[in-house]
């Protein structure tokens, strides 16, 4: 006679099994995670210059399509979303090689002029006007990677200094920092931190972005944790010969 129920040493054995197997899919699953994370986070960060660049070269190429009497995006989408994409570097390229010369740069401060007259317009294009300015026209050598005691005085969050000035009250030297987050460093707060308090690194801004973007895996094998102050005066370059 065929038994139906399950003896105490046999209900035993199976719940190992479920347990071991649960344990061994669940390994497997944060593994699987860690693996494929860099490249999702690649394909998003793609995805997203690809439809920003999209948008872009939509502004010039929809006006065209519909002036030739061609099908747009919403018939061809993803042949649409390339040829857009394409233009807008074109079109950058273009914006490039223009806005070295001469007209090139009196075309841009006429429509920055234009922009900035607007109330909403100068606030927006003209602090991230700036904060694109900065960062571009620092030098590799540069010393703007620092650590600030943030969000307690017991931990450091590394930060970029956008700007040094003066307090008017108590005459202290004041620094606004930048504090990216991790993994979207275009998103993040801005403290204002005395100078003496801030600990500057040998970072160059590329090296704190790739710091930054990577959770913290990509870093030297040592940093300076401790040791606020003023930042230390530039190297001087070695003699030749």
């Amino acid at each position: 006679m065929k038994r139906w129920a399950l003896t105490e040493e046999e209900l035993r054995r199976t719940r190992a099994q479920v347990q071991s197997w649960a344990a061994k899919a669940s390994a497997a699953l944060v593994v699987g995670a860690v693996t494929i994370a860099p490249l999702v986070l690649t394909l998003w960060v793609l995805w997203l210059v690809l439809k920003v660049a999209a948008l872009l070269g939509g502004l010039i190429t929809a006006p065209i399509a519909a002036l030739l009497g061609l099908a747009g995006a919403d018939a061809h989408p993803v042949q649409w979303g390339i040829v857009n994409a394409l233009v807008a570097a074109a079109a950058l390229i273009v914006i490039g090689t223009l806005a070295k010369g001469v007209i090139g740069r009196m075309v841009g401060e006429a429509i920055t002029g234009l922009i900035t007259r607007i109330p909403v317009g100068n606030m927006v294009y003209g602090s991230a006007r700036k904060l694109i300015t900065t960062f571009h026209g620092v030098p590799e050598t540069t010393k703007n990677v620092v650590l600030i005691e943030f969000p307690s005085p017991e931990m450091r969050c590394v930060g970029l200094v956008t700007k040094r000035f003066r307090a008017h009250d108590t005459g202290e030297e004041l620094a606004a920092v930048y504090v990216p987050t991790t993994p979207n460093p275009t998103s993040g707060y801005v403290e204002i931190v005395p100078v003496d308090r801030l600990v500057w690194l040998d970072w160059t801004i590329n090296e704190a972005m790739q710091f930054i973007v990577s959770g913290g895996a990509i870093s030297p094998e040592t940093v300076v944790y401790r040791q606020t102050g003023m930042p230390p005066p530039p190297s001087a370059p070695s003699p030749e010969g």
